[in-house]
Parts: structure tokens; sequence; C-alpha cells
């Protein structure tokens, strides 16, 4: 996307922001459903999943603070007059592949707890 067009940058933007803020919400949601998975009587492998669940989401929300900032430095750049139109494209190329990578990888995360809860409630 070109960066000279800085509303349609800064709509996009809002949306990342938009997206990041109801997936810390799910994070949250799903750090709860973990706590009350993890009060179950659990074998080994279990708990070993909830431990890998566990981090994960840690890690989840670790990323989205980074890429809120992120999004919040580009909305700064794009604020300063004679701002640098170089540096904003590339952080906003990298925000781009980084915020695709965070939705792939956190669909992922979201559809492998799915599937662990399943098996908790069927056994």
């Amino acid at each position: 996307m070109p960066v000279e067009n800085y509303d349609q940058l800064h709509r996009l933007h809002q949306e990342w922001k938009k997206d990041l803020l109801l997936n810390e919400k799910e994070i949250k949601s799903l750090t709860e459903e973990l706590t009350e998975l993890a009060s179950q009587k659990l074998d080994n492998d279990q708990l070993a999943k909830v431990e890998h669940f566990q981090n994960a989401l840690i890690r989840q929300k670790e990323v989205v603070n980074d890429l809120l900032q992120h999004v919040i430095k580009g909305d700064k750049m794009m604020s300063e007059e004679g701002g640098d139109n170089a540096q904003l494209h590339m952080l906003h190329n990298k925000l781009q592949d980084d915020m695709d990578t965070f939705d792939r990888l956190f669909i992922d995360l979201r559809e492998e707890f799915k599937g662990f809860k399943r098996s908790l409630l069927n056994v």
C-alpha cells in the first residue's frame, strides 16, 4: 500500500488496534477457561498440555502488546510533520507481515485449545 494515503493507512491501523484489543480479551477469556479446566483431575499428559497453553497464551498476550506499540508508533510517525516516509513504509510492511503471522498463529492456537477442551469434556 502506498504510504502517501495516510487516511487509508490510519484507518487500517485503527482496525488493527481494534482487532488486537479483541484478541487481548479473547486471550483473557481463554486463560480463564484454561484455569477452570486445570482445576479438574488431570493426568500428566493433560497437565503438560495445560502448561503448553498457559505459556502460549502468555506469549500471545506479549505479542499483542508489542503489535499495539508498533501500530501506535506508526500512527505517531504519520502525525509528525516531515515524517520519514521510507521509515513509515518499512514499519507498515513489517506490521502487515507481523499482523498476518499473528492472526494465523492465534487461529491455530484457538483451534488447538478447542480440541484440547473437547478432549477433556469427552472423557
